[in-house]
């Protein structure tokens, strides 16, 4: 199943504005859940204590909610899968907008100020969805094989589409639409979300062992970057790789240059969409539940 925003998702812009804003939200947590967050010469990365999924803030509830994407404006956009609906919430968590979706959504990644690409399973597809309208238009179609395509990823100039039911990854060109896709990797089983690691190398999280890839788009090559049971979204900030792991039920911080696992957050019934939220923290999915709850990063 899915995983977001944002999903590159505008998470070049945000790692690139937002750098200088990680240590001050995280040393403004609550008592007992922040740790610093410090990398460079200083020392290893610190990150804070593991933490119950159900103890979190709760930012919104959502029946069935799959994947999360924070777009331009700090507003959260939501998939359901089950509920076969797309939900825009405020910056503040209030439902703004609730669009209907027959084509079972799930991952999201905004494209303009007012359209997004928006992946949709039933038809194994990706549209371009007016992020006012809720109307959408054919971008993508994918050959069906099984369950249909989930998350999505950007870089620049470039769409992430994890081709889950073939288990390739393929790349898109933005608007204007100069080109079909182009696979760079195969044999990835089952692959639900792709970002940029910033070094030309790709993370794409899969439903199955290793659970994190990493992908050379220009070799093809595809080596483990950790090892989870079953993960849905990943998003990386500063060289630390956030994990939704499904199997696990957790979401969990991957220290890209040495391989290091820390558990972030545990209890989550069904791990789904994770985003980042432009404070630098995080939201994170459980789809059995619909909360969406604030978690911290390292």
């Amino acid at each position: 199943m899915v995983r977001m925003v944002t999903r590159g998702r505008l998470r070049a812009a945000v790692l690139l504005a937002l750098a200088g804003l990680a240590v001050s939200a995280i040393s403004s947590a609550a008592p007992g859940v922040a740790a610093a967050a410090r990398t460079g010469p200083l020392g290893p990365t610190v990150c804070p204590a593991p933490r119950s999924f159900s103890s979190l803030p709760l930012f919104a509830r959502v029946r069935k909610a799959d994947d999360v994407m924070v777009d331009s404006n700090g507003n959260v956009w939501v998939s359901s899968v089950g509920g076969r609906e797309v939900t825009e919430l405020s910056p503040a968590g209030t439902v703004v907008h609730v669009f209907a979706d027959q084509q079972n959504p799930e991952g999201m990644v905004q494209l303009s100020a007012s359209t997004m690409a928006l992946a949709n399973q039933r038809s194994d597809q990706v549209v371009v969805f007016d992020m006012t309208t809720g109307q959408s238009k054919l971008w993508v179609q994918l050959t069906p094989n099984g369950l249909g395509v989930d998350g999505l990823g950007m870089e620049p100039g470039m769409l992430l589409l994890p081709d889950a039911a073939q288990g390739n990854l393929d790349t898109v060109p933005l608007p204007p639409f100069t080109g079909a896709p182009v696979t760079v990797a195969t044999g990835l089983g089952r692959p639900v979300d792709a970002t940029p690691v910033g070094d030309g190398t790709l993370l794409v999280s899969v439903e199955n062992a290793p659970g994190l890839d990493r992908v050379d788009p220009v070799t093809g090559t595809v080596t483990p970057a950790a090892h989870f049971t079953s993960t849905d979204d990943v998003v990386v900030r500063n060289g630390i790789a956030y994990v939704a792991d499904n199997g696990g039920g957790t979401m969990s911080a991957v220290t890209l240059s040495s391989g290091t696992v820390n558990t972030l957050v545990t209890g989550v019934k069904a791990a789904q969409g994770l985003a980042m939220r432009a404070d630098g923290t995080f939201l994170v999915v459980d789809e059995k539940s619909g909360d969406i709850r604030v978690a911290l990063g390292c």
